[in-house]
């Protein structure tokens, strides 16, 4: 019984990436890439086309944003898990558990549906995405019987948190890598960053200077993966908290997902979850203790 309940604990206790594994890419295939047609690169993971019929001006979707008409774009390794979550995240039926996919219908965030809906194609075999009709078919059971399963080294955070400071506080630094998120004047993302964010981030550069933000579930998982797989090259982590050092810029950074983890990088480092999920599941643990001794 005993055995039963810390099992089931350390799996709600469980860190913020599911795996710490690189994803290795063996299908090494061809894909058209940029604005226009005609451009093929090489050693993709897999391929992208997006067809928009207005400009999408956001950066809180990385899929969504863009240039009226189709965008191409070879997916590396370390850039297939962030578009594949977003794309399940903002269409209506993109499949979770494997790269092929298309969706005629998705919206992209924060925004309402009429300034960003746009459609989208995965796919996972030679220039699968010279255009969408192709890549749709591409995507089909009889033309790959064995699609390519697929499955998050992240964990995806749903629960609402308050970062230390509003994102309006947020400040540039000139030895940081974290970018705005939102123009200066766009009240409309800043908003909504504050009020739907699930995780924070702070930076502190090599001057000492701070830098914070707010991070919402559409851009959650690609800010993570950039720090995991490009700008650092060692992370320590518990429950709720990923600590990122030896980053570029001689940067330190931390993301954690507990309200007013980021007041600074020792809160951050050390944030946990251990009380939330006893608390979470203490009444069913009782309940099968009690069955246990009496049955």
């Amino acid at each position: 019984m005993f055995l039963f309940f810390f099992i089931l604990y350390l799996r709600t206790s469980a860190a913020l990436l599911v795996s710490t594994q690189i994803r290795v890419s063996t299908r090494n295939i061809t894909c058209q890439n940029g604005p226009s047609a005609g451009n093929l690169i090489f050693n993709c993971e897999a391929c992208l086309v997006i067809a928009r019929n207005y400009d999408i001006r956001t950066t809180l979707s990385i899929t969504g944003a863009g240039p009226t008409g189709f965008t191409y774009a070879c997916l590396q390794v370390n850039q297939i898990e962030a578009y594949h979550e977003n794309l399940v995240r903002e269409c209506n039926d993109f499949p979770a558990g494997t790269l092929n996919g298309y969706d005629d219908f998705c919206v992209a965030s924060p925004f309402n549906k009429l300034r960003g809906s746009y459609r989208a194609c995965l796919c996972s075999t030679n220039a699968c995405n010279l255009n969408y009709s192709e890549c749709v078919q591409r995507t089909k059971p009889y033309w790959d019987q064995k699609p390519p399963t697929f499955s998050n080294s992240i964990r995806l955070l749903t629960d609402r948190v308050k970062c230390y400071r509003p994102y309006e506080d947020y400040r540039p630094q000139p030895y940081s890598s974290l970018t705005a998120l939102c123009a200066t004047n766009d009240l409309e993302c800043k908003n909504f960053l504050f009020d739907h964010g699930v995780a924070c981030v702070i930076s502190v550069d090599r001057t000492n200077q701070i830098t914070r933000q707010t991070l919402s579930p559409s851009i959650y998982s690609a800010q993570l993966m950039k720090f995991k797989m490009t700008l650092c090259k060692s992370f320590t982590w518990t429950s709720k908290s990923i600590y990122f050092t030896q980053c570029q810029y001689d940067e330190t950074i931390c993301m954690c997902a507990v309200d007013g983890c980021d007041i600074d990088l020792e809160t951050c480092r050390t944030s946990s979850a251990i009380y939330t999920s006893i608390r979470h599941y203490s009444f069913s643990y009782f309940l099968l203790l009690i069955l246990n001794i009496y049955y």
